[in-house]
């Protein structure tokens, strides 16, 4: 029978306590808890305890006077993170300015759905934004300075966003949290333990058209200027970093994406579907390596019922053999098929059935994901 350790049990509650500490009795602030048991199996290993994850994600939003807060925590056996903390005013009714750690403001999937898997109809997230230490090749969190607002025109409304603040450092030897088994991973700026030294400033901008202002079908693009900087490994500690490339003696990589995504929705039919353009420059111990690719992804989703949605994903890239920025993060699958159905229950809790076949640069796996999810 599953159980949550008592260690677990207490950093959960120690978390919370950072999370509800700046709440007042004249604060309005929303609190959830999104619990998850996650269970996965790949044809390449046999299933044991360790395949079991059970987490919680704690989400607090609301505003205490006229200062506006935003905190995020994700906890799991073994891993304990504040994804978000922001903290932000209203400089008029329709925009906003916030300080801290947020998304990076990058596509559709990755700003409407947050860590915890019961507001997204899969179990897995697309390969392109999988969270970045998980496997994924764009920086989850930026922390810094997040601008956002909203203008409306008639019935529709234009949302935009603009981000300045710290990105990932590259780790080639760094592995992961949320499920992520690479060797490499991308890390994001931790507020708690910050180290300048180890990451530079990325750049976002996304906008985003909702012909429907109170519906969900929307439409938008972004573009990413980020300095990821790279973590020597062991055997590139001795060697000399290229001059052009160094940066507080890291070497760092120049990555700037271009995004378009769709979000539609119309009775049972759900389309999620995004296409990103990267553009790299990868230091190496004599020179800098230029080079491009693009990855989409499309969700199709098809209610039977309040209780029934199968789905299924494809995922793609293109022009990625030899890419050297693909060539630093293993854990990235280049194609995945993914085919799965979810079973909303009573009491706002679900049980998903997920299957993927994905392939990577040196190999490929089969993968079986099976969670339960509910919202608290």
């Amino acid at each position: 029978m599953l159980s949550f350790p008592t260690n677990f049990l207490v950093k959960a509650l120690f978390v919370l306590s950072i999370l509800v500490i700046p709440v007042k009795a004249n604060a309005e602030v929303d609190f959830l808890i999104f619990p998850e048991i996650r269970l996965d199996y790949t044809n390449d290993n046999s299933f044991s305890r360790d395949n079991i994850t059970p987490s919680f994600d704690l989400f607090a939003a609301g505003n205490i006077g006229f200062i506006n807060i935003l905190t995020e925590g994700y906890l799991s056996e073994d891993l304990q993170h504040i994804e978000r903390l922001q903290i932000g005013f209203n400089i008029t009714e329709s925009a906003r300015i916030w300080f801290g750690r947020h998304h990076n403001p990058y596509g559709y999937w990755h700003t409407q759905y947050h860590h915890g898997t019961f507001l997204q109809t899969s179990i897995s997230r697309p390969s392109i934004v999988e969270l970045g230490a998980a496997g994924g090749i764009v920086a989850s969190h930026s922390t810094g300075i997040l601008f956002e607002g909203e203008l409306e025109q008639y019935t529709s409304a234009w949302h935009y966003t603009v981000s300045i603040g710290f990105t990932s450092l590259l780790d080639p030897a760094g592995g992961g949290h949320h499920g992520g088994n690479s060797v490499s991973s991308l890390h994001d700026f931790d507020i708690f333990n910050p180290d300048p030294d180890e990451h530079d400033l990325g750049y976002a901008f996304r906008l985003a058209y909702l012909p429907d202002a109170l519906a969900e079908t929307q439409i938008g693009s972004f573009i990413n200027h980020e300095k990821i900087v790279l973590k020597p490994s062991s055997e590139q500690m001795s060697e000399t970093m290229h001059d052009k490339a160094t940066s507080h003696g890291n070497e760092t990589i120049t990555l700037d994406i271009f995004g378009v995504f769709i979000n539609y929705q119309q009775d049972a039919l759900h389309l999620i579907t995004e296409a990103y353009y990267f553009s790299s420059k990868v230091p190496t111990a004599t020179t800098v390596q230029t080079n491009n690719f693009s990855a989409a992804y499309l969700q199709i989703e098809y209610a039977l019922d309040e209780k029934w949605t199968p789905y299924i994903r494809l995922d793609r890239t293109f022009s990625e053999t030899n890419d050297p920025y693909l060539a630093l993060l293993d854990g990235y699958p280049v194609k995945a098929n993914t085919l799965g159905i979810r079973l909303d229950l009573s009491g706002n809790n679900a049980l998903k059935l997920e299957y993927s076949k994905r392939d990577f640069t040196d190999n490929n796996t089969e993968l079986w994901l099976m969670n339960w999810s509910a919202v608290w």
